[in-house]
Order: C-alpha cells, then structure tokens, then sequence
C-alpha cells in the first residue's frame, strides 16, 4: 500500500506574532540593559544628572529619548517636566 503524504494548507488566520511598540520609557533595570551597563553606574550616572529619572509610585522610570541622548553624546532632550505625569 502506497504512503500517502499530507500537504499543509495555508492558513487565512493573520499570524499571531505581533511586534511590541518601542518603550516611551524603562524602568531602572531594563534602562541598565538596554544601554548595556549596571544598575549601580546607572545610579550614579542619574545621581550625577547625566541621565534624568522621574520617580512614579515608588517606581523609577527614565525616558526612552533621555537614554539615547546620553549613548549619543549627551546632547539634552529638554527638561525632565516635559514627561508626562505616569500617576494617572
């Protein structure tokens, strides 16, 4: 007897692999990641106002365009007031 073999169908479902949207901001530990260091240089770094951090919660968040101002030479995003209020 013959083996019959199956050919798969296209599926017309969408695929379910979605891209996530870049982050607007990352809290401390991502922050570190993404830029490649430690968290305490990033401490320091902060301490420092080299990187602007805003504090929401209890939580320390830093804005996405502030870490890549600071991997391109420091060039300054304009003030940290202009985060908007994460409270809400």
């Amino acid at each position: 007897m013959p083996k019959t073999t199956t050919v798969p169908t296209q599926s017309k479902r969408r695929p379910l692999i979605r891209e996530k949207p870049a982050p607007i901001a990352y809290r401390i530990n991502d922050a570190a990641e993404a830029i490649g260091i430690g968290r305490a240089k990033l401490y320091q770094l902060i301490a420092a106002g080299k990187i602007p951090a805003k504090k929401c919660d209890g939580l320390t968040f830093i804005r996405a365009v502030d870490l890549d101002a600071y991997i391109s030479g420091g060039e300054d995003v304009g003030p940290l007031s202009s985060m908007q209020d994460l409270a809400r």
